[in-house]
């Protein structure tokens, strides 16, 4: 294996990424692994993680070592990818909607998921992908032109997953079976913030100046969905290695400065972030108190052969979502959300 720590991703500014490239001797041991996994991942996702568990401790140590660095201390720009993961050669046609859970069948699924074991454990979430464990991300004719993870036509703009909920996911993984040469994943950490911003924006940031509305997905499970949360910092915790909150369709500031300094925020993300192609066999990981992210438009051709990711939430300790589970011990009850 080889770890590339600064592969220039394809941005005007020429940041960087973290990138962690299996050879093939690692990932044939990562897809033997995989197959040790017999649950199915959202029939019985407690079995299916119990499962996952198990088969983490058959990686290569050099994949721990990053993957564990990467939990502890996370990057610059706020994700890790792992490359060279074996993708099914029976692999079905990219499905036009996110119902069936087809991904989640997939031999590399299970491969993610022994992966997302060193970062913490998977939940799903029952407002979200039809309470999937491990979810199909494709692009839908339907929802072409929406903020959501089904669109394509318009850009998803800059968020953190699920801003307005308090059992929001310590990490986002995206898992590609295929990917799209004109599909782009960005990505802008807390650090990096910092470095764009003078002192006395930043002492404003970290001030509670900012309420959001509730993403359209949970709004049927929710007793008020049309409550405004907040007011929230857009940057807490340490001085160095900032967390962030913010979400550019559904954040607003509770004051016109706030607001002007939020339209800022998304400025220079836009044009500082970092980007990132998902090819067939990468897994990125997202540190999704660390960094916000987003997705560029892209042109699908709907015909079984357009992108299709696999998407899995982690959360570093699942006893704080106890009262909010159902009985499945995975799934986050969504009128809690």
């Amino acid at each position: 294996m080889t770890v590339q720590d600064t592969v220039s991703a394809p941005t005007s500014a020429g940041l960087q990424e973290t990138l962690f490239v299996l050879d093939p001797a690692d990932a044939a041991a990562i897809q033997t692994a995989a197959r040790t996994i017999t649950a199915d991942a959202n029939e019985n996702p407690d079995e299916f993680c119990r499962q996952a568990l198990a088969a983490s401790f058959a990686l290569p140590a050099s994949l721990r070592s990053a993957v564990l660095n990467f939990s502890d201390v996370g990057s610059d720009t706020g994700i890790m990818v792992v490359r060279g993961l074996y993708v099914d050669d029976d692999l079905i046609d990219t499905p036009l909607d996110n119902k069936g859970g087809f991904g989640a069948r997939t031999v590399f699924a299970r491969e993610m998921a022994i992966i997302a074991q060193l970062l913490g454990t998977m939940v799903a979430y029952e407002a979200e992908g039809n309470g999937h464990l491990i979810q199909d991300m494709v692009p839908n004719p339907k929802l072409a032109t929406t903020q959501q993870s089904q669109g394509s036509k318009v850009e998803l703009e800059a968020h953190t997953e699920q801003c307005f909920s308090a059992f929001k996911p310590d990490y986002v993984i995206l898992g590609a079976l295929r990917g799209d040469p004109g599909a782009l994943t960005y990505a802008f950490s807390g650090r990096k913030i910092t470095s764009q911003f003078s002192e006395a924006e930043i002492a404003k940031l970290r001030q509670p100046l900012w309420a959001t509305m509730i993403d359209d997905s949970f709004r049927p499970y929710i007793p008020n969905p049309e409550a405004v949360r907040g007011p929230y910092p857009i940057l807490s915790g340490p001085i160095d290695d900032p967390y962030v909150l913010i979400d550019q369709d559904l954040m607003h500031g509770i004051t016109a400065e706030a607001q002007e300094l939020l339209q800022k925020v998304v400025k220079v993300y836009i044009e500082h972030r970092d980007a990132h192609n998902l090819q067939a066999g990468d897994l990125l990981m997202l540190d999704n108190l660390r960094a916000m992210h987003g997705r560029s438009m892209y042109s699908p051709r709907f015909d079984g052969k357009d992108r299709f990711i696999a998407r899995g939430f982690v959360v570093r300790d699942r006893r704080r979502l106890w009262p909010q589970l159902l009985s499945d011990r995975r799934t986050v009850a969504a009128v809690y959300s």
